[in-house]
């Protein structure tokens, strides 16, 4: 339809806006420059339209896993679509602003900001760095969630590989040594 085509558009042009722009950028305590805003890939956006029922709830994660598929996740967004909401609703989306991850640091007091789920709202956030959770509703409701992928690097999949893909790489590699080892013995004669 011509109003989900408008909706891509506008979250390609956000994701074109956050690409690898240096006045995210910052300096770290040594004064290292910090590339804040990686390039993003298109064709690795990931976005769907998500329902949550009465009920419904995400508990307290990040989007960004390291050793996982997630690790691609440079920034998340939340979109909400439903036409009504009041405060009995729930589902507000909490972004937690302690030192933690997917839980609470032991001896520290929980620190957070709820953001209302109101239709038209859109917030992004670092996948890898925000903690945040959806609190319980109490309506049905709507949204487009989704992330913004940076490009996958040789890294990354050394990372994603499993101990047995590494073993039978290695093993392939002798292989390929030994093949052309006995090769070039051959040709030499």
């Amino acid at each position: 339809s011509h109003a989900r085509n408008k909706l891509y558009e506008i979250l390609d042009m956000v994701r074109i806006d956050l690409s690898g722009k240096s006045i995210f950028d910052i300096n770290d305590v040594n004064g290292e420059l910090q590339k804040a805003a990686p390039a993003l890939d298109k064709s690795l956006s990931e976005l769907l339209y998500a329902y949550y029922p009465k009920g419904g709830f995400y508990r307290r994660h990040v989007d960004a896993v390291s050793k996982s598929a997630s690790v691609l996740r440079s920034y998340s967004l939340l979109l909400y679509l439903h036409d009504k909401w009041d405060e009995n609703d729930g589902g507000y989306l909490r972004i937690h602003l302690d030192s933690g991850g997917d839980f609470l640091p032991q001896g520290e007091e929980p620190n957070f900001v709820d953001v209302k789920p109101e239709g038209g709202t859109l917030v992004l956030f670092k996948s890898d760095k925000i903690p945040h959770e959806v609190l319980d509703t109490n309506a049905e409701r709507t949204a487009v969630v989704g992330w913004y992928n940076r490009p996958y690097t040789s890294a990354d999949i050394e990372s994603l590989a499993s101990e047995g893909d590494k073993v039978r790489g290695m093993m392939l590699l002798v292989a390929a040594g030994l093949v052309t080892v006995g090769a070039a013995s051959i040709i030499a004669g």
